[in-house]
């Protein structure tokens, strides 16, 4: 998740900075709303800023588009609204009910992600509550599935690894530190279609091998997805389908 700002007149963008060797160029984009810049890791903090300065009214208009294209998209827990588990349009219906605490189940059978809420919290500006459950029930289910898949790939690709957390990362799905053999998922993955998920953990599981983006990183996730690419592409099209 990004922790960096860059201030473009009176907004804070959260930028994601990677520094290459490999590279000569200076690339910056959008995911989500992160601001991404890629890198020689022999260029200046002074001369990337200069880049910036000089692209900012672009990157400034591309962000509140972004911005205001979120808006539209982030759950505000009506009855009604979708919301993704494993790849599958799930319809939200809200019950407001005599209790304490928010309840969370799943009706398979028909597609449905019911909410009990306290009748206390009717009327009232309750989203930042139930995007805490709601992230919480992610984080659960995440795991459970990494239980079974992150394992299996494991053992299928001969890497292994020490750790899994699962965190509630935005910018990206999954991270890792090679060197403690660490690997971070987030709490987004189980919205994700299957075959988007094993793709995401044989390709945090490749950094055990390759810590960069190279050819030999690229075609060792090859050898296990395939079609890598084109689940990339994806990913990025598709991340309006983990907005909360």
């Amino acid at each position: 998740m990004a922790n960096t700002y860059i201030k473009i007149k009176e907004k804070e963008i959260p930028v994601i900075i990677r520094n290459y060797r490999n590279t000569n160029s200076i690339k910056i984009y959008f995911r989500g709303n992160v601001l991404n810049i890629s890198k020689s890791k022999y260029l200046s903090k002074k001369r990337m800023l200069e880049v910036v300065k000089q692209n900012e009214e672009q990157i400034y208009k591309q962000y509140l588009k972004i911005i205001s294209k979120e808006n539209d998209r982030i759950k505000h827990w009506y009855s009604g609204e979708k919301i993704s588990y494993k790849g599958e349009d799930y319809i939200i219906n809200i019950n407001y009910m005599d209790k304490k605490r928010i309840k969370i189940m799943l009706d398979k059978p028909n597609k449905i992600f019911e909410l009990e809420i306290p009748e206390i919290l009717n009327g009232k500006d309750n989203k930042d509550i139930i995007d805490k459950y709601v992230k919480r029930f992610l984080s659960i289910k995440t795991k459970e599935y990494l239980e079974d898949r992150l394992p299996y790939w494991s053992k299928k690709m001969k890497i292994e690894y020490n750790t899994c957390k699962v965190g509630d990362a935005i910018s990206k799905y999954g991270s890792c530190i090679p060197s403690k053999k660490a690997l971070h998922f987030s709490n987004r993955l189980i919205m994700l279609p299957k075959d988007k998920i094993d793709a995401i953990i044989v390709h945090e599981l490749s950094h055990m091998s390759y810590a960069n983006h190279s050819k030999q990183f690229y075609n060792l996730v090859q050898e296990y997805i395939p079609n890598y690419f084109e689940i990339d592409k994806w990913l990025k099209k598709n991340v309006n389908k983990v907005m909360i």
